[in-house]
């Protein structure tokens, strides 16, 4: 599948958004990567900021979406190992497997420095290495919250983060009526590193077809999808 560029262009109207209840996830931890959807090589910089959260809409999950099976979710990561991770939320009627959600992906090399509270702390990873790590996402509106804060990745082999919005309220300025398709133009993702802080614009790539947004990671904070 190809990718499309975001386009960073600076928006005049920030205040759009929406999406809707009940987040579900089904956890699929994989032993390879996906070839294709990985981009290579570190990140650019994030378009100037700070943006307050007033500013900003947050999608949220539609009423008629599917409830994740799962929101809160620890893993353990090996360095020289790679690793994928899926939510999902759970089938609708007739199907298998759920729509995906959110997909979270390290390469080999990715885990760079041990993060501030580890015994560690601050030491560089060694091959073989393990360390945990968590996901938690609102089951309401499309927000995920990584951890351990302060764990670092290699800016050559980040980490990424794809979150999908195709089941997000299509009301997304929340003004009681749904949003022409061109809206969808305005979503993108957006870092937050503690609740209360400003949001930085993150997003990489954005495939409207699939209706995905991905980003590549260095460190780890809060991350929502929103216009």
């Amino acid at each position: 599948m190809m990718f499309e560029d975001r386009a960073r262009s600076t928006r005049g109207r920030r205040r759009l958004g929406g999406l809707a209840t009940g987040l579900a996830a089904v956890v699929a931890a994989l032993g390879c990567r996906s070839d294709g959807l990985v981009t290579p090589g570190p990140p650019p910089p994030p378009e100037p900021g700070p943006v307050e959260t007033a500013a900003l809409s947050i999608l949220r999950q539609a009423t008629t979406a599917p409830p994740l099976s799962v929101t809160d979710t620890s893993f353990v990561v090996t360095r020289g190992e790679d690793f994928e991770l899926e939510l999902r939320y759970e089938p609708r009627p007739g199907e298998s497997e759920g729509e995906e959600f959110l997909e979270f992906e390290l390469d080999d090399e990715s885990l760079l420095r041990y993060p501030p509270g580890h015994p560690r702390a601050g030491q560089l990873f060694a091959n073989g290495d393990t360390i945990t790590i968590r996901i938690q996402v609102d089951p309401a509106r499309m927000i995920a919250t990584l951890e351990p804060s302060g764990l670092e990745f290699d800016p050559d082999e980040p980490a990424e983060l794809e979150i999908r919005y195709g089941n997000a309220d299509g009301d997304y300025d929340d003004d009681g009526e749904e949003d022409p398709p061109e809206a969808e133009a305005e979503i993108d993702l957006w870092r937050q590193e503690n609740i209360g802080d400003p949001w930085f614009r993150v997003g990489e790539i954005k495939d409207e077809d699939l209706d995905r947004v991905r980003a590549r990671l260095t460190s780890f904070s809060r991350y929502a999808l929103a216009i």
